[in-house]
């Protein structure tokens, strides 16, 4: 009965973690885009020190937010292919092996999720700030 479960599971995780690959994606698309702009702001239009201040504040969340959407991106990946290992372990029938790579994946996967549950907290956080300073002009 074990046997036949084991080739189940990795199936049931399979779709889901290039899902959020692509969510990852987008929101590392979006971030890519935010920073060049800001750049462009800044250098471009030689923006002073105190009108820059600003900016290398939102740049510095920025960076944080970038670096966890790409770990986010990096525990998926390696997620996936420990899937993709427990899905040929049970192929070539080494189910005990199998079960564990589907166990560690479940867990790097899980991580990734946690990971990018902070980077959207960090993300709201950024986004108050922006609506703190729209109050300030009302």
């Amino acid at each position: 009965m074990m046997n036949s479960f084991s080739t189940i599971y990795p199936a049931l995780l399979f779709p889901a973690i290039p899902l959020m690959m692509i969510s990852f994606g987008n929101r590392y698309t979006s971030l890519s885009t935010l920073i060049r702009k800001i750049h462009d702001l800044i250098v471009v239009n030689h923006l002073s020190k105190k009108n820059a201040k600003h900016y290398l504040d939102q740049i510095k969340i920025l960076t944080r937010r970038l670096s966890l959407v790409r770990a986010s991106q990096t525990l998926s990946g390696i997620s996936f292919i420990l899937n993709l290992l427990s899905i040929f372990s049970s192929y070539i029938k080494e189910y005990d092996i199998a079960l564990n790579l589907f166990g560690l994946s479940v867990m790097v996967f899980a991580i990734a999720i946690l990971t990018f549950i902070y980077e959207i907290q960090l993300s709201s956080s950024a986004l108050s700030k922006h609506l703190e300073d729209l109050k300030d002009l009302a």
